[in-house]
């Protein structure tokens, strides 16, 4: 899907950040969709996700599991988790291979990176979508420290702006990278935004003012 994709990574953090997408087939293997979405959370939790959720499901940063999974109705189209790690990543595919509850299972990540991850759990992959960037006038961006908090939501649901007063704040004592990053993560609908990863980008940004 590709709300997962346009997360900008710079050098030194090719391997903090990767999301998995849970999805069945709407029409052909949905019809028990709320108990089969709830084991599936069950075991994506296991493996400490920095991030869970799913539209209309909610967010680790607003929502506990339980309230989650109470949220799942028969409509929901996906779920996701986000994790900070190869070595985690790895146990998670292993884990779902295993479970093998029937849904499509994407992976978001560096595509050489996600596709070794995938052989080392035994897994062949079975299609790669790609992000060809972005295009057209670029000149009103904010700069790549900024995207690289934002496009961790996939909807665009998280201001530059408030990336940047979340930074000024971090720097004047108002508040902590931790706390600021789990308020830069309740707007994300989809619940794959990297809190983990926020909090030590949101450091290098206070840093730097």
């Amino acid at each position: 899907m590709s709300h997962t994709l346009h997360r900008i990574k710079t050098e030194n953090r090719k391997t903090d950040d990767y999301v998995v997408l849970i999805m069945p087939a709407r029409g052909i293997n949905n019809e028990n969709s709320v108990e089969i979405f709830k084991k599936y959370m069950d075991l994506l939790i296991q493996y400490d996700p920095v991030n869970m959720g799913g539209i209309a499901i909610g967010n680790m940063a607003v929502n506990t599991l339980e309230e989650m999974k109470a949220n799942i109705t028969p409509e929901a189209p996906m779920v996701h988790a986000v994790y900070k790690d190869r070595d985690t990543l790895i146990e998670v595919m292993k884990a779902l291979k295993e479970a093998d509850y029937g849904y499509s299972v994407v992976v978001s990540g560096l595509v050489d990176d996600v596709d070794c991850c995938a052989k080392k759990a035994g897994i062949q992959r079975h299609s790669v979508d790609l992000t060809l960037g972005i295009w057209g006038d670029v000149s009103k961006l904010p700069p790549e420290s900024i995207l690289e908090v934002t496009t961790m939501c996939g909807h665009a649901m998280i201001s530059a702006n408030l990336v940047s007063k979340m930074a000024e704040d971090i720097k004047k004592g108002r508040t902590t990278p931790r706390k600021a990053a789990i308020k830069l993560a309740e707007p994300c609908a989809c619940g794959i935004f990297n809190i983990d990863k926020a909090e030590a980008l949101l450091t290098e940004l206070a840093e730097k003012i």
